[in-house]
């Protein structure tokens, strides 16, 4: 790296593509989990989402983090869940590794 090389984490100067690439690429291993819900129109959604993680054991809690569509809208995951307040996290196994890094 050259010595007048700068490189900004001030989340203001960087797009959010390039900061989503930055944290993907420096908090790892990243769980991944699949997340299901039903519209409240009872359409069933399964997506897999690497934005969670434990808080606390007591109470019992869970974060995850949405982000929106390329399109500035909400993903359908987070719709669902204030829509009808239900969702299930669905734990990857070895047998799906494969197909939910790639």
């Amino acid at each position: 790296m050259k010595e007048n090389t700068k490189i900004s984490i001030i989340p203001a100067e960087i797009d959010q593509s390039s900061r989503y690439k930055l944290l993907i690429s420096t908090i790892v291993p990243r769980p991944i989990a699949l997340i299901s819900t039903i519209s409240s129109s009872g359409i069933d959604n399964l997506a897999p989402f690497s934005s969670y993680n434990l808080v606390t054991s007591d109470p019992m809690s869970i974060v995850v983090s949405f982000i929106q569509k390329n399109t500035g809208k909400e993903k359908d995951t987070l719709i669902n869940i204030l829509e009808t307040g239900e969702f299930c996290i669905n734990s990857v196994n070895v047998s799906m590794m494969d197909k939910i890094v790639s």
